[in-house]
Protein backbone atom coordinates (compact mmCIF):
# COMPACT_ATOMS: atom_id res chain seq x y z
CA UNK A 1 0.00 0.00 0.00
CA UNK A 2 3.07 2.48 0.30
CA UNK A 3 3.13 2.58 -2.96
CA UNK A 4 -0.51 3.08 -4.01
CA UNK A 5 -1.38 5.97 -2.31
CA UNK A 6 0.86 8.67 -4.39
CA UNK A 7 -0.28 6.24 -7.11
CA UNK A 8 -4.30 7.24 -6.44
CA UNK A 9 -3.55 10.59 -5.40
CA UNK A 10 -2.01 11.23 -9.01
CA UNK A 11 -5.07 9.41 -10.38
CA UNK A 12 -7.20 11.98 -8.72
CA UNK A 13 -5.16 14.77 -10.31
CA UNK A 14 -4.99 13.50 -13.55
CA UNK A 15 -8.42 12.68 -13.94
CA UNK A 16 -10.00 15.90 -13.15
CA UNK A 17 -9.18 16.66 -17.00
CA UNK A 18 -12.24 14.86 -17.85
CA UNK A 19 -13.85 13.80 -14.47
CA UNK A 20 -12.93 10.27 -13.98
CA UNK A 21 -10.06 8.44 -12.74
CA UNK A 22 -6.69 7.10 -13.62
CA UNK A 23 -2.92 7.16 -13.21
CA UNK A 24 0.01 5.56 -11.57
CA UNK A 25 3.33 6.80 -10.89
CA UNK A 26 6.15 5.61 -13.12
CA UNK A 27 8.57 6.93 -15.88
CA UNK A 28 8.51 4.47 -18.99
CA UNK A 29 5.63 6.88 -21.76
CA UNK A 30 2.24 4.68 -21.81
CA UNK A 31 0.95 3.75 -25.49
CA UNK A 32 -0.81 6.16 -27.76
CA UNK A 33 -4.04 5.20 -29.37
CA UNK A 34 -3.27 4.52 -33.34
CA UNK A 35 -3.36 6.98 -35.05
CA UNK A 36 -4.94 7.12 -38.26
CA UNK A 37 -5.66 9.76 -41.62
CA UNK A 38 -9.58 8.40 -41.15
CA UNK A 39 -12.50 11.34 -42.38
CA UNK A 40 -12.71 14.53 -41.50
CA UNK A 41 -16.11 15.04 -41.95
CA UNK A 42 -18.30 15.97 -39.24
CA UNK A 43 -21.03 13.47 -38.07
CA UNK A 44 -24.56 15.44 -38.86
CA UNK A 45 -26.73 13.90 -35.95
CA UNK A 46 -25.95 12.89 -32.57
CA UNK A 47 -23.81 9.45 -32.45
CA UNK A 48 -23.88 6.86 -29.78
CA UNK A 49 -19.98 5.14 -28.55
CA UNK A 50 -20.16 1.83 -27.36
CA UNK A 51 -23.21 0.83 -27.14
CA UNK A 52 -24.04 3.91 -25.83
CA UNK A 53 -27.76 5.57 -26.24
CA UNK A 54 -27.16 8.62 -28.27
CA UNK A 55 -26.57 11.82 -26.78
CA UNK A 56 -26.90 15.34 -28.69
CA UNK A 57 -23.88 17.59 -28.11
CA UNK A 58 -24.75 19.96 -25.28
CA UNK A 59 -24.70 23.86 -26.56
CA UNK A 60 -21.48 24.22 -24.32
CA UNK A 61 -19.78 22.58 -27.08
CA UNK A 62 -21.07 24.69 -30.09
CA UNK A 63 -17.91 26.68 -28.98
CA UNK A 64 -15.30 23.81 -30.02
CA UNK A 65 -15.08 23.69 -33.56
CA UNK A 66 -13.80 20.52 -34.52
CA UNK A 67 -11.56 21.40 -37.60
CA UNK A 68 -7.97 21.32 -38.29
CA UNK A 69 -5.54 23.33 -36.79
CA UNK A 70 -8.74 25.25 -35.70
CA UNK A 71 -7.46 26.80 -31.74
CA UNK A 72 -9.76 26.23 -29.31
CA UNK A 73 -9.49 28.17 -25.56
CA UNK A 74 -9.47 26.04 -22.58
CA UNK A 75 -12.17 27.15 -21.19
CA UNK A 76 -14.38 26.30 -24.01
CA UNK A 77 -13.11 23.21 -24.24
CA UNK A 78 -13.36 22.56 -20.30
CA UNK A 79 -17.36 23.72 -20.51
CA UNK A 80 -17.86 21.39 -23.64
CA UNK A 81 -16.84 17.98 -21.90
CA UNK A 82 -17.73 18.80 -18.34
CA UNK A 83 -21.40 20.23 -19.49
CA UNK A 84 -21.58 16.49 -22.00
CA UNK A 85 -20.87 14.71 -18.68
CA UNK A 86 -23.20 16.17 -17.08
CA UNK A 87 -25.86 15.59 -19.65
CA UNK A 88 -24.60 12.02 -20.18
CA UNK A 89 -25.09 11.16 -16.07
CA UNK A 90 -23.28 8.24 -16.11
CA UNK A 91 -19.63 6.64 -18.59
CA UNK A 92 -17.19 3.98 -18.25
CA UNK A 93 -13.56 4.52 -17.96
CA UNK A 94 -10.02 1.94 -18.19
CA UNK A 95 -7.07 3.09 -17.87
CA UNK A 96 -3.02 2.75 -18.98
CA UNK A 97 -0.34 3.79 -17.15
CA UNK A 98 3.02 3.73 -17.46
CA UNK A 99 4.52 1.88 -14.62
CA UNK A 100 1.97 -0.79 -15.93
CA UNK A 101 -0.76 -0.07 -13.95
CA UNK A 102 -4.38 -0.50 -15.20
CA UNK A 103 -8.38 0.16 -13.88
CA UNK A 104 -11.65 0.68 -14.49
CA UNK A 105 -14.05 2.99 -12.91
CA UNK A 106 -17.84 3.43 -13.28
CA UNK A 107 -18.72 7.15 -12.50
CA UNK A 108 -22.64 8.98 -12.12
CA UNK A 109 -22.50 12.65 -12.17
CA UNK A 110 -24.81 15.52 -11.85
CA UNK A 111 -25.69 16.80 -7.92
CA UNK A 112 -24.60 13.51 -6.16
CA UNK A 113 -21.70 12.29 -7.57
CA UNK A 114 -20.32 8.93 -7.46
CA UNK A 115 -17.83 6.60 -8.67
CA UNK A 116 -16.47 2.86 -8.34
CA UNK A 117 -13.70 0.85 -9.73
CA UNK A 118 -10.62 -1.25 -9.11
CA UNK A 119 -6.63 -0.56 -9.73
CA UNK A 120 -4.51 -2.97 -10.60
CA UNK A 121 -0.92 -2.75 -10.38
CA UNK A 122 2.56 -4.18 -8.99
CA UNK A 123 1.99 -3.87 -5.66
CA UNK A 124 -1.64 -5.92 -5.78
CA UNK A 125 -4.77 -4.63 -6.77
CA UNK A 126 -7.13 -1.73 -4.82
CA UNK A 127 -10.81 -1.29 -4.99
CA UNK A 128 -13.15 2.24 -4.17
CA UNK A 129 -16.33 3.51 -3.83
CA UNK A 130 -17.04 6.94 -3.72
CA UNK A 131 -20.64 8.29 -2.78
CA UNK A 132 -21.86 11.75 -1.54
CA UNK A 133 -20.82 11.69 1.79
CA UNK A 134 -18.74 8.61 2.17
CA UNK A 135 -15.25 6.54 0.72
CA UNK A 136 -14.79 3.20 0.60
CA UNK A 137 -11.00 1.73 -0.32
CA UNK A 138 -9.65 -1.54 0.54
CA UNK A 139 -6.60 -1.66 2.58
CA UNK A 140 -4.79 -5.04 2.37
CA UNK A 141 -7.97 -6.84 0.97
CA UNK A 142 -10.58 -4.92 3.53
CA UNK A 143 -12.84 -2.18 2.94
CA UNK A 144 -11.95 0.73 5.02
CA UNK A 145 -14.41 3.65 5.42
CA UNK A 146 -12.19 6.72 4.69
CA UNK A 147 -12.60 9.22 7.79
CA UNK A 148 -9.75 12.09 7.28
CA UNK A 149 -10.45 13.30 10.77
CA UNK A 150 -9.61 9.95 12.04
CA UNK A 151 -6.55 9.20 14.85
CA UNK A 152 -6.72 5.58 12.95
CA UNK A 153 -3.88 5.61 10.06
CA UNK A 154 -5.58 3.33 7.65
CA UNK A 155 -9.25 5.26 7.80
CA UNK A 156 -7.40 8.56 7.43
CA UNK A 157 -5.61 6.98 4.53
CA UNK A 158 -8.64 5.61 3.00
CA UNK A 159 -10.32 9.64 3.68
CA UNK A 160 -7.31 10.93 1.81
CA UNK A 161 -7.80 9.23 -0.91
CA UNK A 162 -11.93 9.36 -0.77
CA UNK A 163 -11.12 13.46 -1.04
CA UNK A 164 -8.77 13.08 -3.88
CA UNK A 165 -11.77 11.06 -6.18
CA UNK A 166 -14.37 13.27 -5.17
CA UNK A 167 -12.18 16.33 -6.39
CA UNK A 168 -11.88 14.11 -9.52
CA UNK A 169 -15.57 13.54 -9.70
CA UNK A 170 -16.40 17.29 -9.28
CA UNK A 171 -16.93 19.00 -12.67
CA UNK A 172 -15.82 22.15 -11.05
CA UNK A 173 -12.02 20.09 -10.72
CA UNK A 174 -12.31 19.49 -14.33
CA UNK A 175 -13.26 22.76 -15.39
CA UNK A 176 -10.50 24.09 -13.79
CA UNK A 177 -7.79 21.53 -14.69
CA UNK A 178 -8.59 21.61 -18.67
CA UNK A 179 -8.65 25.91 -18.68
CA UNK A 180 -5.66 25.68 -16.93
CA UNK A 181 -4.31 25.24 -20.11
CA UNK A 182 -5.17 28.59 -22.19
CA UNK A 183 -5.04 27.20 -25.83
CA UNK A 184 -5.72 23.84 -27.24
CA UNK A 185 -5.46 22.77 -30.85
CA UNK A 186 -7.48 20.48 -33.26
CA UNK A 187 -4.53 18.38 -34.86
CA UNK A 188 -4.91 17.67 -38.29
CA UNK A 189 -5.98 14.37 -38.80
CA UNK A 190 -8.44 12.22 -36.76
CA UNK A 191 -6.96 8.66 -34.65
CA UNK A 192 -8.45 5.85 -34.27
CA UNK A 193 -9.01 5.20 -30.54
CA UNK A 194 -10.07 2.23 -29.15
CA UNK A 195 -12.41 1.87 -26.63
CA UNK A 196 -13.04 -0.04 -23.44
CA UNK A 197 -15.39 -2.40 -25.39
CA UNK A 198 -12.86 -2.91 -27.95
CA UNK A 199 -14.72 -1.45 -30.04
CA UNK A 200 -12.81 1.49 -32.28
CA UNK A 201 -14.17 4.86 -32.92
CA UNK A 202 -12.28 7.98 -34.82
CA UNK A 203 -11.96 10.87 -33.07
CA UNK A 204 -10.30 14.41 -33.20
CA UNK A 205 -7.25 14.67 -30.71
CA UNK A 206 -6.96 18.20 -29.11
CA UNK A 207 -3.59 19.38 -27.67
CA UNK A 208 -2.74 21.81 -25.37
CA UNK A 209 -0.47 24.30 -26.80
CA UNK A 210 1.84 25.11 -23.87
CA UNK A 211 2.96 23.10 -20.85
CA UNK A 212 0.75 24.33 -17.86
CA UNK A 213 0.52 23.68 -13.88
CA UNK A 214 -2.72 23.05 -11.87
CA UNK A 215 -3.40 21.53 -8.65
CA UNK A 216 0.41 21.09 -7.80
CA UNK A 217 1.48 19.72 -10.69
CA UNK A 218 3.29 20.32 -13.99
CA UNK A 219 1.66 19.32 -17.26
CA UNK A 220 4.06 18.45 -19.90
CA UNK A 221 1.86 17.27 -22.52
CA UNK A 222 -1.95 16.55 -22.32
CA UNK A 223 -4.85 15.33 -25.23
CA UNK A 224 -7.92 15.39 -25.47
CA UNK A 225 -10.15 13.35 -27.77
CA UNK A 226 -13.14 13.71 -28.78
CA UNK A 227 -15.73 12.53 -31.41
CA UNK A 228 -17.02 14.02 -34.41
CA UNK A 229 -20.35 14.36 -32.09
CA UNK A 230 -18.02 15.79 -28.90
CA UNK A 231 -18.49 12.72 -27.27
CA UNK A 232 -15.58 12.42 -25.07
CA UNK A 233 -13.41 9.37 -26.03
CA UNK A 234 -10.12 9.71 -24.52
CA UNK A 235 -7.33 11.59 -23.04
CA UNK A 236 -3.47 11.55 -22.04
CA UNK A 237 -1.37 13.45 -19.71
CA UNK A 238 2.21 13.56 -19.16
CA UNK A 239 2.52 14.71 -15.32
CA UNK A 240 5.27 15.24 -12.80
CA UNK A 241 4.71 15.67 -9.18
CA UNK A 242 7.09 15.39 -6.53
CA UNK A 243 9.70 15.05 -9.23
CA UNK A 244 7.85 11.47 -10.35
CA UNK A 245 6.42 11.74 -13.99
CA UNK A 246 3.61 9.62 -14.75
CA UNK A 247 1.84 8.93 -18.41
CA UNK A 248 -1.31 7.95 -18.15
CA UNK A 249 -3.84 7.07 -21.05
CA UNK A 250 -7.79 6.69 -20.05
CA UNK A 251 -10.62 5.55 -22.57
CA UNK A 252 -14.31 5.92 -21.98
CA UNK A 253 -17.74 4.33 -22.92
CA UNK A 254 -21.10 3.50 -21.89
CA UNK A 255 -22.15 6.98 -21.35
CA UNK A 256 -25.52 7.47 -20.34
CA UNK A 257 -25.49 3.63 -18.91
CA UNK A 258 -27.39 2.99 -15.98
CA UNK A 259 -24.53 2.64 -13.13
CA UNK A 260 -25.20 1.25 -9.58
CA UNK A 261 -22.81 1.95 -7.13
CA UNK A 262 -23.31 0.11 -3.78
CA UNK A 263 -21.61 1.09 -0.22
CA UNK A 264 -19.49 -1.65 0.72
CA UNK A 265 -20.26 -4.14 3.40
CA UNK A 266 -17.17 -4.95 5.51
Amino acid sequence: MRRTLPVLLSIAAIAAALTLTACAAGSNVAPSPTSTSASAAAAATPTAVAGAPAIAAPMACDAVDLKPDVKVTGTDLAACVVAYSTVAGSGHETFTSSDGSTGTADVVFGDAPAMSGTIAGPDGTTSFVLTPDAAWVTIDGVWVEGDGNSTETKKMLAGTIGQAYRAAADPTVAASFISSAPSWTVQKDQDLVTLPDNSQVSAWRLQADAPFTMLGADVQEMVVWLSSAHVPVGNQATVSVGGIQTTTSQHYSGWGMPVSIATPQP
